[in-house]
């Protein structure tokens, strides 16, 4: 996997030259066994992957959130979760992201991302 993006066409760039490209599902598909792999051998790096799927999947925060917690790194889920989830620019949309995952994580780390999303909306606007 070279590249997870909104809007690309596969997430190997070969075969995009070549005009191949996958539907969204094996484009999920894709991302979320490459996430795996990466909170396995290189979990210090996991946080570009979160972000990246994120942006690219925003309406599967659960499924990421799933394999935090099956890897040990909700930590690393929840401190990309925040950060995107603040520079949303509506409360409606950043209670609807919030939402997707809310139940997925334990309560401690619900808070803990509540506690860092508040943080980072403050410095986002400068208050």
């Amino acid at each position: 996997m070279d590249r997870i993006e909104p809007g690309m066409g596969c997430c190997r760039v070969a075969r995009e030259h070549v005009g191949l490209s996958c539907d969204r599902g094996q484009q999920l598909a894709c991302g979320r066994t490459a996430l795996a792999c990466r909170l396995d051998r290189a979990p210090e790096d996991a946080g570009r992957m979160f972000k990246s799927l994120m942006s690219t999947f925003p309406d599967r925060l659960a499924m990421f959130a799933d394999e935090a917690i099956q890897a040990g790194r909700v930590d690393a889920f929840v401190r990309v979760a925040a950060r995107v989830c603040a520079a949303l620019p509506t409360k409606a949309e950043r209670h609807s992201f919030r939402d997707q995952f809310a139940s997925c994580i334990p309560a401690d780390d619900l808070s803990a991302f509540d506690t860092q999303m508040a943080a980072e909306w403050r410095r986002l606007r400068g208050k």
